[in-house]
């Protein structure tokens, strides 16, 4: 299943913004036309707020399920519909390209957004953090255990090509301060390539550990491995097509877990005062 929403979504982009701009070619060329006004609709709205997301890194989480989003695609596809059905001038490619526009569209919002998450016996509230190791900035080993005497706020994230990732990350890294005075280490661990993780290390020059994943391992003893979950092409960035799923674990100086958030939907990441609020009460009562 991964595999074919990998495929999906290096597919996806570019039909709705071929469906968008020819649409949109077409009312500038030959007039105002309700059928193309809602194919455009049906992949436009969405296009512009991913566009977004790409392009300035700063959303971490969406809605849901884009509720007025939605609405603009089913608003599309019934002016798709009525024109095709009224007007003497329809023409059968604008309501083909409105009913591709919205299915591709619903099949992004409602399934591929989804990560199929089950319940995961590795990581249970309360229990101890299972042990693994990782590779810090520096190529040192790093281990879990190290973690041990302080709590501790572990990142999950898929790699420098996620914008909600980059996103999560300058969030927490905006919180530092608040963290250190909670005395929190914070870890952030992903599977893509040390360089890439050298980089983002100096880009926010803040006092984390920034850790590689080799080969999925900490992810795979963890029960996070996301198989097949790269987007098809980026391989040819560096990335393997084995990745991770977003998930964000907090620790108490034991090394019991706190706090899970293992999210189902890649668009939702927690806000850092939600586990920060969970420091707040766990120092509180010891």
């Amino acid at each position: 299943m991964n595999r074919l929403k990998s495929m999906f979504i290096g597919i996806y982009p570019m039909l709705a913004m071929g469906i968008a701009g020819y649409g949109i070619y077409r009312m500038t060329q030959y007039g105002f036309d309700m059928g193309w006004l809602g194919a455009t609709l049906t992949t436009m709205p969405v296009m512009v707020f991913i566009g977004r997301i790409m392009m300035f890194k700063n959303t971490a989480r969406t809605s849901a399920h884009f509720p007025m989003i939605t609405l603009a695609a089913i608003v599309g596809l019934g002016l798709a519909i009525a024109d095709f059905f009224h007007s003497s001038m329809a023409q059968a490619e604008a309501l083909i390209a409105a009913i591709s526009g919205f299915v591709t569209y619903m099949a992004y919002n409602f399934w591929f957004s989804k990560l199929g998450r089950s319940r995961n016996p590795q990581l249970q509230q309360g229990s101890a953090l299972p042990s693994f190791s990782a590779i810090d900035a520096s190529g040192e080993e790093f281990t879990s255990d190290s973690l041990i005497g302080k709590p501790a706020v572990l990142i999950f994230f898929r790699g420098n090509w996620c914008p909600l990732c980059m996103a999560q990350i300058k969030e927490v890294a905006a919180q530092y301060r608040e963290l250190a005075k909670h005395g929190v280490t914070v870890a952030l661990i992903s599977p893509q390539p040390e360089k890439n993780t050298q980089e983002l290390a100096a880009r926010f020059d803040v006092p984390f550990l920034f850790l590689t994943d080799r080969e999925n391992r900490a992810a795979r003893t963890l029960g996070i491995e996301m198989k097949n979950g790269l987007p098809a092409g980026m391989e040819m960035l560096g990335y393997d097509k084995d990745t991770v799923l977003p998930t964000v674990i907090v620790t108490d100086a034991a090394g019991r877990i706190l706090y899970l958030d293992e999210t189902n939907n890649y668009r939702i990441r927690p806000e850092p005062e939600e586990y920060i609020k969970v420091l707040d009460a766990h120092l509180q009562s010891v």
